[in-house]
């Protein structure tokens, strides 16, 4: 949900920028974290920074992750 945020999808995101949302992870889970979206294909690296930008394919993903957790997962534990 985080990598999400318009902001993030507009001008990038950094390990940082998400940590400060998901403050109990360290650094290097998110860079392990980071690596498993990047080899799903879903968020790129950009070339010589440390930015990265969500996919077309990752915001497809992310899209139905989040309706499936919204429409079945959360009425379920009602």
């Amino acid at each position: 949900e985080v990598i999400s945020r318009g902001e993030y999808m507009t001008f990038g995101m950094q390990g940082k920028d998400i940590r400060r949302h998901l403050e109990d992870i360290s650094p290097s889970a998110m860079s392990r974290i980071f690596k498993r979206l990047r080899l799903h294909g879903i968020i790129e690296r950009v070339q010589g920074t440390y930015k990265y930008f969500t996919t077309a394919y990752g915001k497809e993903v992310i899209a139905a992750g989040l309706t499936v957790r919204n429409l079945v997962l959360i009425p379920a534990l009602a």
